[in-house]
This record gives structure tokens, C-alpha cells and sequence, in this order.
């Protein structure tokens, strides 16, 4: 609801404030006293664009401000408070703020909907986009038709989570396929050649040994056979022999000898040994070249698995545990994926079903929301005018489900049905939101409607339906209403007057709230006179009016 909007310096008004209250407001004045001004400068502080030349001659600057209070969503009967606050500018930007933080004007302009609805020639509405169609229609629908569309939302949400997920797992079956199927390769190469350090070390010695077998046993021979079997006992150990008969003698002569002569025996034990050893290994060596060919073609399968996934056999180890934890999560990928594609596939089932449902139920209540607009719309003047809510399919179902929902609106009869937005105009747009408004207001959420030319063109009795059609709607919201006339006037809750005063050689224009005196004095002068009999005319006006409240 609208507290109080202030304005500065705007066109003819210099300092202006507007207290608005529950129920029907009527803003009156002699014309050209600046009374849609005053919803120009709410237009502007709902995101309307500003150009310099609204500033008021002199000033550098006009500053708008409203207050509204608004029900918060808990339902327990509090209410939040907003500030709206615009400055424009004859140079450098506009500055918009909401609770005093500076804000973009689209999200004034969005906020600010959901606040007002503003009905007037040139005025945008609420009501004309086709979110707000939808949402006007499936509350009219009732509990069923809302439960219908809460549950096509969360199935709707349901398949795209289904969706999201089969994404993040990759949609390319034959990539996925010959994937596994590289992976499936690799893992088997690897296992197939099965390497292991010891064995790489043991090939390594015996390739050493058989490609070097003939020098190796060259060589060994020599060593041998110094050691033990060289001619004319001149071997090594032969000759440690010799030296150990002469030790032995000697320490025969001297005890102290005795621990040199253990040792000299105990080298000579260990040269025989190594002999021994010596020639174990030249039993072993082998020429054999078929043996050879083989090592070699083992050696060659280590050197090529460690060229493609070493660089060593612990590297290769290693990457065959990445590859089969690979190859498992590609498999259990794919089954995965067939799961959530067939869950998916049910999901979307139930979801068409879901929105063939919804759709069924919005075009019934359609009908009847049709019909009953199209009663009203007579009772504000537009006679022989028709209204109707298309329910079109549209080509994917969404969270709402796959209608597009539009009002029609054939203003006179014989014209075909088209869109409200691109059918009514001037002061007869007020009409038509009105009549809809008195249907659609229990379930409309905006709390504040405001109607500018709502009596252009009409007069008699479909003044009188115009002024009872305000009083309901003003039931349920706050309604603010400029007119001229004085039926629509003396129905109101409250009355305010608009008019011009001059001072120091300049206009400007004021707003008051009437007392009942005054009231009757402003009535009487839209009655057209100011004489005893106007003001008696306009006191028993008044006096009907609010005695034949709806």
C-alpha cells in the first residue's frame, strides 16, 4: 500500500506530498490544475524514463519519494516497509534507491510491479504481460488447478535434474564405447606381459652373462687356475700351502706365531672355497643362443611396455591401476547412465501427463473466468465488448506447463478477439482493467491500483456501475483514482483536490485532503454550480453514495 509519495521540483510542483489511505482515494481539480501529474511522478519512481525537461524551470534537480508497506509472505500479518527514492537530473545520471541502496532503475521498475498496478493512457501494466495473465488464471483455478501446477514444477524439476546429471556423464554412447574399449586394450597389454622388478633384474644378469659367455669363461678359467690349478705348483693356493708348512715349523720354534699361522690357514681355506665357487660358475655359464634369443625377446617386451606407459615397471604398475579404476567407472558410467535415461523417461511420462492435466483445467476455468469479465466489462460502458483467455499450446513443457495463456479482448462487436495489450486504449484501458480487477481482485497480489481517465466517454447510469465497481475493488485494495466525476468522487473513502496557486509571480500546484464541507463544495462544483441548491444537490449525493455502499 501507498503511505505517502513526496515530490520537489517537478513541472508546477515545487514541494508536494500525497497521503494516500485504505480504501478508495479520488484525486479531483479544474482541468489543467496538474492532477495527472501527480501519477506521472509515480510512474517515474516505478521506472518510468526521465528526461531533464520534467524538472521544474530553475532547478537543478527533481527528487521523488514514495512509501509503501506491503504484507510479508510468512502470513502472519506483518508488514515490511519500502523506501523508493529517485533523483533526476539536468546533468549526470539519475540515482535510484530502494531502502536507501542505489539501484539499478529495471530492478525499481521490477520491485515497483509488484507494489502498483498503474492504469492509464500511455501507462504500462501488470496486467498486460503474460506472466501475470498465467498467474491471475491458475489462482482463479483454486486449489486443485495450483496443486496441478505444483506438481508439474516439481516433476518439471525432477527431469531437469535428470537431465543435468545424464549430462555431466556424457551423452556419447560410441565415444563412451570405444573409450572402454582403449582402456580394455591398454589393460590388457599390461597384464599380459606382466613385468616385475626381480624378473627385469634377473634378465638383465642373465643377459649380461650369455651375450659375455665366452669371455667370461676366458677369464674364469685364468682366475681358476691361478688360484688352484696352475702348473709346477705355482698356484695361489699352492703356494699359501708352501708358506703354511714353513709358518707351521716356525712356530713350533715360538708360540707367538701360533695366531698367524690360524689366519694364513684360514686364507688358504678361503681361496679354496672361492676356487670352488669359481668354478660352480663356469659350470653355469651357457652358450646357449636359443636361450640368449629368448632373454633378449623378454627384455625387448619389458624395454617397449616401459617406452609406452613407463617410463619404469613401477610406472607401469601404477598406470594399470589407473586404467582399470578407469575402465570400471566408464562401465559403471554406462549402466548409470541407461538407469537415468530410463528414470528420465518415466519422469517425462508423468510430466506430460501432469501438464495434459493442468492445461484441461485451465481452459475450464478460462470459460468461466471469460464469462464472468465479459459481464463486467458491460456493466462499465463497454457494451457489446467480449473477453476471453486463450490457452495455446506451446512447443516444450516447462515449469508451468507447456500453455501460453493470453487475455483477448474484443472491444465492440463484430471485431475479433485479439490481445489486451494491443486492444484497448486511453481512458478505456482504465475501463477494462477495472472490470477485470473486480473479478480477478482476491487473487490478484498487487495492493495498490491506481486508475487515471476511468470516466472518459461515459456518463448516467454507467457512471454510477463505474463508481460501485471501484467501491468493491477497493474492498480488497487500496485504489487511487483521478475523475471528474462527481458520483465516482462522492463515492470515494477519502477525497483529495488538486490545484494551482500563485506566488511571487509563479504557478505552482498543491494537494489537500477534504473535510466534509469542503467536499461537498467540490462535489458541487463538478456538479457544475456553487449555489445553496449545488451544495445541497452534492450533500445528498454524498449522503446516497455512502448509504448505498455495496
Amino acid at each position: 500500500m501507498l503511505r505517502v509519495l513526496e515530490v520537489q521540483n517537478l513541472a508546477l510542483i515545487d514541494n508536494l506530498a500525497f497521503y494516500p489511505g485504505e480504501g478508495l482515494n479520488v484525486i479531483t481539480g479544474e482541468t489543467g490544475a496538474g492532477k495527472s501529474m501527480l501519477l506521472d511522478a509515480l510512474s517515474l519512481l516505478l521506472g518510468e524514463r526521465a528526461t531533464a525537461d520534467v524538472i521544474r524551470g530553475g532547478a537543478e534537480s527533481a527528487l521523488l519519494q514514495a512509501v509503501f508497506t506491503r504484507a510479508l509472505p510468512d502470513g502472519a500479518g506483518e508488514e515490511e516497509e519500502l523506501i523508493f527514492s529517485r533523483e533526476v537530473r539536468r546533468s549526470g545520471p539519475n540515482i535510484c534507491r530502494i531502502n536507501g541502496r542505489v539501484e539499478p532503475l529495471a530492478e525499481m521498475a521490477r520491485t515497483g510491479s509488484l507494489l502498483v498496478d498503474l492504469h492509464g493512457q500511455n501507462k504500462q501494466q501488470s496486467l498486460l504481460t503474460a506472466a501475470t495473465q498465467r498467474e491471475l488464471l491458475d489462482a482463479y483455478g483454486g486449489e486443485e488447478l495450483l496443486q496441478t501446477r505444483a506438481a508439474v514444477a516439481e516433476l518439471y524439476r525432477q527431469v531437469q535434474q535428470l537431465t543435468a546429471e545424464l549430462e555431466a556423464l556424457g551423452g556419447d554412447e560410441a565415444a563412451a564405447a570405444r573409450q572402454a574399449d582403449f582402456l580394455r586394450f591398454q589393460l590388457q597389454e599390461i597384464t599380459a606381459a606382466a613385468l616385475t622388478e626381480e624378473e627385469e633384474e634377473e634378465l638383465e644378469g642373465r643377459f649380461r652373462r650369455l651375450a659375455h659367455a665366452r669371455q667370461l669363461l676366458e677369464n674364469t678359467a685364468r682366475i681358476y687356475a691361478g688360484l688352484y690349478e696352475d702348473a709346477y705348483d705355482n698356484s695361489v693356493v699352492d703356494r699359501l700351502g708352501i708358506l703354511e708348512k714353513e709358518l707351521s715349523a716356525a712356530a713350533v720354534l715360538d708360540g707367538s706365531l701360533a695366531e698367524l699361522l690360524q689366519q694364513v690357514e684360514s686364507a688358504a681355506e678361503q681361496l679354496k672355497d672361492a676356487a670352488r665357487q669359481l668354478q660352480y660358475y663356469r659350470d653355469s655359464i651357457s652358450l646357449d643362443e636359443e636361450e640368449l634369443q629368448e632373454v633378449t625377446q623378454r627384455l625387448e617386451t619389458y624395454r617397449r611396455m616401459k617406452k609406452k606407459y613407463g617410463p619404469t615397471v613401477r610406472d607401469v604398475a601404477a598406470l594399470a591401476e589407473r586404467l582399470q579404476q578407469e575402465l570400471e567407472e566408464l562401465e559403471n558410467r554406462s549402466s548409470r547412465r541407461e538407469a537415468l535415461a530410463a528414470e528420465r523417461q518415466q519422469y517425462e511420462a508423468r510430466l506430460a501427463e501432469a501438464a495434459d492435466r493442468l492445461t484441461a483445467l485451465r481452459k475450464k476455468t478460462a470459460a468461466v473466468l471469460a464469462d464472468r469479465i465479459t459481464a463486467a466489462l458491460q456493466e462499465v460502458a463497454l457494451q457489446g465488448a467480449s473477453f476471453a483467455v486463450a490457452v495455446e499450446p506451446e512447443p516444450q513443457t516447462g515449469r508451468y506447463g507447456r500453455d501460453r495463456i493470453e487475455f483477448l479482448l474484443s472491444a465492440n462487436v463484430g471485431e475479433p478477439l485479439r490481445s489486451l495489450a494491443k486492444t484497448a486504449s486511453g481512458g478505456e484501458i482504465s475501463r477494462v482493467m477495472l472490470a477485470v480487477k473486480s473479478v480477478l481482485a482476491a487473487e490478484d497480489e498487487v495492493e495498490t491500483l491506481i486508475f487515471d481517465e476511468i470516466d472518459a466517454g461515459i456518463g448516467g447510469m454507467t457512471v454510477g456501475r463505474v463508481a460501485e465497481k471501484l467501491q468493491q475493488l477497493a474492498r480488497h485494495r487500496q485504489v487511487i483514482c483521478v475523475t471528474h466525476q462527481p458520483l465516482i468522487a462522492a463515492a470515494a473513502d477519502r477525497h483529495f483536490v488538486i490545484y494551482k496557486e500563485n506566488a511571487g509571480g509563479r504557478t505552482f500546484t498543491r494537494i489537500k485532503q477534504l473535510s466534509a464541507a469542503e467536499r461537498e463544495r467540490e462535489v458541487a462544483r463538478m456538479l457544475g454550480g456553487s449555489d445553496e441548491a449545488a451544495l445541497a444537490h452534492a450533500r445528498e449525493l454524498l449522503r446516497r453514495t455512502r448509504r448505498d455502499l455495496p
